[in-house]
Protein backbone atom coordinates (compact mmCIF):
# COMPACT_ATOMS: atom_id res chain seq x y z
CA UNK A 1 0.00 0.00 0.00
CA UNK A 2 1.28 3.72 -1.00
CA UNK A 3 0.76 6.46 1.56
CA UNK A 4 0.09 10.13 -0.27
CA UNK A 5 -0.11 13.42 1.11
CA UNK A 6 -2.13 15.71 -0.88
CA UNK A 7 -2.14 19.34 -0.82
CA UNK A 8 -4.68 22.12 -2.19
CA UNK A 9 -3.31 25.28 -2.18
CA UNK A 10 -5.95 28.48 -3.24
CA UNK A 11 -3.91 30.16 -5.70
CA UNK A 12 -5.53 33.97 -4.52
CA UNK A 13 -5.39 33.20 -0.98
CA UNK A 14 -3.84 31.58 1.40
CA UNK A 15 -6.21 28.12 2.39
CA UNK A 16 -4.78 25.01 2.29
CA UNK A 17 -6.20 21.55 2.30
CA UNK A 18 -3.91 19.14 3.28
CA UNK A 19 -4.90 15.04 3.82
CA UNK A 20 -3.35 11.58 3.75
CA UNK A 21 -4.48 9.22 1.47
CA UNK A 22 -3.97 5.13 0.24
CA UNK A 23 -3.98 3.60 -2.70
CA UNK A 24 -2.04 -0.23 -3.72
CA UNK A 25 -1.89 1.43 -7.26
CA UNK A 26 1.21 4.15 -7.61
CA UNK A 27 -0.75 6.93 -8.63
CA UNK A 28 1.92 8.61 -10.06
CA UNK A 29 3.00 6.59 -12.46
CA UNK A 30 -1.32 6.76 -13.22
CA UNK A 31 -1.25 10.24 -13.96
CA UNK A 32 1.61 9.69 -16.08
CA UNK A 33 -0.11 7.04 -18.29
CA UNK A 34 -3.19 9.21 -18.38
CA UNK A 35 -1.30 11.89 -19.77
CA UNK A 36 -0.77 10.07 -22.70
CA UNK A 37 -4.50 8.92 -23.40
CA UNK A 38 -6.15 10.78 -26.48
CA UNK A 39 -8.94 12.58 -24.75
CA UNK A 40 -7.43 13.99 -21.34
CA UNK A 41 -5.02 16.48 -22.20
CA UNK A 42 -4.09 19.26 -20.04
CA UNK A 43 -6.65 17.62 -17.98
CA UNK A 44 -4.97 14.37 -16.76
CA UNK A 45 -3.24 14.98 -13.86
CA UNK A 46 -6.66 16.33 -12.08
CA UNK A 47 -8.49 13.56 -13.87
CA UNK A 48 -5.77 11.12 -12.51
CA UNK A 49 -6.08 12.03 -9.01
CA UNK A 50 -9.44 12.54 -8.64
CA UNK A 51 -10.25 9.29 -9.88
CA UNK A 52 -8.21 7.45 -7.71
CA UNK A 53 -9.07 9.24 -4.45
CA UNK A 54 -12.49 8.56 -5.55
CA UNK A 55 -12.39 5.02 -6.31
CA UNK A 56 -10.63 4.72 -3.40
CA UNK A 57 -13.24 6.10 -0.95
CA UNK A 58 -15.24 4.05 -2.96
CA UNK A 59 -14.26 0.44 -2.84
CA UNK A 60 -14.16 1.73 1.00
CA UNK A 61 -17.70 1.91 1.13
CA UNK A 62 -19.32 0.28 -1.69
CA UNK A 63 -22.22 -1.22 0.62
CA UNK A 64 -23.02 2.53 1.36
CA UNK A 65 -25.98 3.56 -0.66
CA UNK A 66 -24.52 6.49 -2.09
CA UNK A 67 -21.82 3.69 -4.43
CA UNK A 68 -23.93 0.71 -4.32
CA UNK A 69 -26.00 1.41 -7.35
CA UNK A 70 -23.11 3.54 -9.07
CA UNK A 71 -20.31 0.92 -8.41
CA UNK A 72 -21.97 -1.13 -12.20
CA UNK A 73 -21.68 2.08 -13.98
CA UNK A 74 -18.32 2.80 -12.82
CA UNK A 75 -16.99 -0.32 -14.25
CA UNK A 76 -18.63 0.24 -17.13
CA UNK A 77 -16.68 3.47 -17.31
CA UNK A 78 -13.10 1.97 -16.32
CA UNK A 79 -13.66 -0.39 -19.22
CA UNK A 80 -13.72 2.53 -21.71
CA UNK A 81 -11.11 4.53 -20.41
CA UNK A 82 -8.52 1.56 -20.46
CA UNK A 83 -9.81 0.81 -24.20
CA UNK A 84 -9.15 4.04 -25.34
Amino acid sequence: MKQYKITVEEISDENTLTFEAESHENILAIVEKLKQHPNLGEDAAAFGLGLKLFTGVMMKQKSNSLFKDFLPHFKDFMKGLKGA
